[in-house]
């Protein structure tokens, strides 16, 4: 069972909070239904609506560990670190229908989670570097990440086809391993029409001007929409101190 402590100010945005070492079956699916339902409500600037909608997931915090796994081939190379462009990222995910490769389960761009931890920063936490007990473990379920099928200390190639589309926690588990060297699972059920909430992007940043706090410099969803095609409802401004601030 997941550890609960109580916030001490016990304000309206300081519910109590979840620790969670370990992800339940179904969790993928929990997730993405849940933010899914605030995106929609975001998106017409229902901000109440929206937190009603993550009731049953506010206030997690993951503080397990990840394990990586560890690769007995014996072919790597010394590389240097590859970066991987914001518009080479979004193009795979569109490309891989916003889905994990892996696990086939549904995923968001973490700039679009990031855009809801903007509105609800107690509700649904939010860290750059995925510190533990600092961030919901939807991050780790959900988040896509761009990936090298053949990884880049292996020889891997830059190019697109060379990546894909998965989970921070699958692609943190699979690490530099082949696929066939990582433990296999079973594929979750598509959900047909699936876009990775990118339609209600705008109206997410949008919500996020007058709600809650950036947790990026501002500018950062501007650049993201545009790489997913979307237009800004409203410029993107960090909303006044103190909304939703113990």
């Amino acid at each position: 069972m997941p550890n609960t402590t109580e916030c001490a100010f016990h304000c309206r945005y300081c519910l109590p909070m979840v620790f969670v070492e370990k992800f339940a079956d179904g969790v993928v699916d929990l997730y993405a239904d849940a933010l899914a339902a605030a995106a929609e409500a975001l998106a017409d600037r229902k901000v109440s609506t929206a937190e009603r909608s993550l009731a049953a997931i506010s206030g997690e915090l993951w503080v397990g560990t990840v394990r990586m796994t560890r690769s007995t081939a014996t072919d790597f190379v010394a590389v240097r670190p590859r970066v991987i462009s914001d518009g080479t990222r979004a193009r795979v995910f569109i490309r891989d229908g916003f889905r994990c490769s892996y696990c086939g389960g549904r995923g968001i761009p973490r700039c679009v989670m990031v855009g809801i931890s903007d509105v609800f920063p107690e509700l649904f936490a939010y860290h750059a570097n995925y510190a533990r007990g600092r961030i919901h473990p939807a991050y780790w379920v959900l988040a896509l990440e761009a990936d090298h099928t053949v990884a880049h200390a292996r020889g891997g190639p830059a190019g697109e086809d060379n990546l894909t589309a998965m989970h921070a926690l699958c692609n943190t588990t699979k690490s530099a391993a082949g696929l066939d060297e990582v433990e296999p699972v079973e594929r979750l059920d598509e959900k047909p029409g699936w876009s990775g909430l990118i339609p209600h992007y705008p109206g997410i940043v949008s919500s996020g001007n007058g709600h809650g706090r950036r947790h990026s410099k501002v500018g950062y969803h501007s650049r993201w929409l545009r790489r997913f095609g979307q237009v800004p409802l409203d410029i993107e401004a960090n909303p006044p101190l103190g909304v939703t601030s113990c």
